[in-house]
């Protein structure tokens, strides 16, 4: 068989949902030493071909979310096809690839890594990028449909933080959380103070902004690494925001009762007790800022003051900021496509103004 039909018939099987197929039948195809090494090449092929259409009687396993079961050799086997010569192929292979979702990204990023040849290891990368993708974009519509009380801030927070940075990963951010938390407990140990929610904010104020130089960031205020909270954490920067969320997820840590403030220009936290309560500012070191202040920004930016400005709100309207931002900024780098994705989760959330 020429190559060109062989590549047909390759291309066909997979439109079929028949990777083993799209190997197994032509003998001497060069794609094939690497799926079935050795000289055992003929029976192991045999074999894949014979279990998999005894799979295919029936419909094919789906998981609840939609993406199609494969055993190990067919993912792999559709990771090799990505570096096919034919596009035909390389299109149905990736197509297949996507239906199956995170099932096949562990062989994926091997791929993308691997010392294969770069046409494979370019196109596994896409593959991976896009399946990280769609699995964010599933969480953020699963999040969307809890109620207030059910979302959780800080998974959140690093879910969006995915949207920027698909490979994260987050336990070493939320343990460096832990570790600033730990560090602002000697110091409240040795407070004496007759406002005790004070003398809280201080021993948070010197651990972030005085030991650890976490800082507003004036001069780059539209970088979207500014929204990112594992860049946030990594860079001791941002905007009040994601300073703020800094501030609450050090608070809960420790047991405090300080919350997110959605206020209008500017995010900020309060910290409130039966018996004390005030507003602080994580964007400029944690200023403990008045009622009267308060006002007095919204008046100067023409915003006519509204009660509810000024009470806490829940992580859903925290995140929904987050990403609002996060929409405009990419709109203004003329970033359309990350700009719509952005979108697209800040309707996911269903936040209602």
């Amino acid at each position: 068989m020429r190559p060109a039909d062989r590549a047909d018939y390759r291309a066909k099987n997979l439109a079929a949902g028949n990777p083993g197929s799209a190997f197994s039948i032509q003998p001497g195809d060069r794609i094939l030493d690497s799926v079935y090494p050795s000289s055992k090449y003929s029976a192991l092929a045999r074999r894949h071909g014979e279990s998999h259409r005894q799979e295919k009687t029936g419909s094919e396993d789906v998981d609840p979310r939609g993406h199609v079961k494969k055993t190990t050799n067919e993912i792999q086997a559709l990771i090799t096809l990505l570096g096919d010569d034919d596009t035909k192929v390389r299109d149905i292979a990736r197509e297949h690839l996507l239906q199956i979702g995170q099932d096949a990204a562990t062989y994926l990023r091997q791929a993308a890594n691997a010392d294969v040849d770069g046409k494979t290891r370019i196109e596994a990368r896409h593959v991976l990028a896009k399946i990280r993708q769609e699995d964010v974009i599933n969480s953020f519509y699963q999040l969307g449909l809890l109620d207030d009380e059910q979302i959780d801030l800080e998974h959140a927070v690093f879910l969006l933080a995915r949207v920027g940075y698909p490979d994260l990963e987050v336990a070493p951010f939320q343990k460096e959380l832990d570790e600033l938390a730990r560090s602002v407990r000697p110091r409240l140990a040795d407070a004496r103070h007759t406002q005790p929610g004070r003398a809280l904010v201080e021993a948070i104020n010197h651990t972030l902004f005085v030991e650890e130089g976490f800082h507003g960031n004036v001069d780059e205020y539209y970088d979207p690494d500014n929204s990112y909270l594992n860049r946030v954490i990594e860079r001791r920067t941002g905007i009040p925001v994601s300073l703020s969320v800094v501030y609450l997820l050090i608070a809960r840590r420790l047991q405090a009762p300080i919350y997110g403030v959605n206020l209008p220009v500017h995010f900020i936290c309060q910290y409130r007790a039966a018996d004390e309560t005030f507003f602080i500012d994580p964007f400029h070191q944690g200023r403990v800022i008045t009622r009267a202040e308060c006002l007095k920004l919204l008046h100067g930016s023409g915003i006519k003051f509204e009660e509810n400005m000024l009470q806490p709100v829940p992580a859903r309207k925290i995140i929904a900021r987050m990403v609002r931002n996060l929409v405009l900024i990419h709109a203004q780098q003329e970033e359309s496509a990350q700009a719509a994705l952005l979108d697209r989760i800040l309707k996911m959330l269903r936040v209602q103004e």
